[in-house]
């Protein structure tokens, strides 16, 4: 019987384990201001332009913290790496797949890159999605 309950913890364990998801890589993106929008009632979210919103639901990035004294290797534009995703699609209505671009980037950690007075900000964001 104790041999039993053992195994029985040991594999709820290892479950437990592998089901946990680990970021994968850290993200910059440039902030660009043509095509990240903010609303002045909800000043740390950032919605791109291809979002849907509305009732079937909106991509955005929530700001999590600032930060100034970072290196990246890489600052890629946000706009082409969307329009350049499987969750963009030019011949659809709707043209992005919020909801696919947040699954996809929320196992990332992202800065957007926002040049503020001569020095970089680092705003750090996480990928969300919400219906209106």
């Amino acid at each position: 019987m104790k041999t039993y309950i053992l195994l029985s913890f040991s594999c709820l364990f290892i479950f437990s384990l592998s089901s946990q998801e680990t970021p994968k890589d850290t993200l910059f993106f440039k902030y660009d201001k043509e095509y990240i929008n903010t609303y002045e009632q909800i000043p740390n979210h950032y919605y791109l332009d291809d979002s849907s919103g509305g009732s079937s639901g909106s991509f955005f990035l929530k700001k999590i913290e600032v930060t100034n004294n970072m290196k990246p290797k890489k600052i890629l534009c946000l706009k082409k790496v969307v329009h350049s995703s499987k969750f963009y699609n030019t011949k659809k209505k709707r043209k992005l797949d919020d909801d696919g671009l947040f699954e996809y980037l929320g196992n990332y950690t992202i800065f957007l890159v926002k040049e503020n007075e001569g020095a970089n900000e680092f705003i750090r964001v996480r990928a969300s999605w919400e219906i209106e």
